[in-house]
């Protein structure tokens, strides 16, 4: 008799136009769409993946940024065990906006893990934006692991989710 693989619900959540659709495809389907359109609500991707010889899936649950989502976002928290938080690297009030996705989340589940990602990378300016540093400060307050990456050309994408994968087995089976 085979035993059913876990699924671990991941939220993607931050502003609108931060790219969380754009990782999300990337990482599942290896592929970019330059002219991606609006999340309306939530889309869902999912993706199997072995850990140590564990197999999982990775249920990513990819929600509306734009501000007339999010009271109908937050119904969607519920059961999620990690978020990857995602702000545009190049625009620092998407960062500071996921104070209020954060609280939002933890309001409806409270031990539920951050992973705080820069997004848009390879769009960096050199003494612009959010640096390292300030992104590893704010991380901080939530005990979150930081990453950079770009969903564009797929740098550090799938390290990233793959250390989601390696961090909900380690914590959760």
């Amino acid at each position: 008799m085979s035993t059913r693989s876990p699924v671990f619900k991941t939220v993607l959540i931050g502003e609108g136009g931060v790219g969380k659709t754009s990782l999300a495809i990337r990482y599942t389907e290896d592929r970019f769409d330059q002219q991606m359109k609006m999340t309306i609500g939530v889309n869902f991707a999912t993706k199997k993946v072995n850990v140590a010889g564990t197999d999982i899936t990775l249920l990513l649950w990819d929600l509306g940024g734009q501000p007339r989502f999010q009271d109908v976002v937050m119904d969607y928290f519920k059961g999620s065990k990690l978020a990857i938080a995602v702000y545009e690297v190049s625009r620092p009030f998407t960062m500071f906006r996921l104070e209020d996705w954060i609280a939002k989340l933890h309001g409806s589940v409270p031990d539920c893990d951050i992973f705080l990602v820069a997004n848009k990378i390879d769009e960096r300016i050199e003494g612009m934006g959010v640096t390292q540093e300030e992104a590893e400060e704010f991380a901080a307050r939530y005990d979150a692991k930081t990453f950079e990456v770009s969903a564009k050309s797929g740098q550090n994408v799938a390290e990233m989710f793959e250390a989601a994968a390696q961090h909900l087995v380690n914590k959760h089976a």
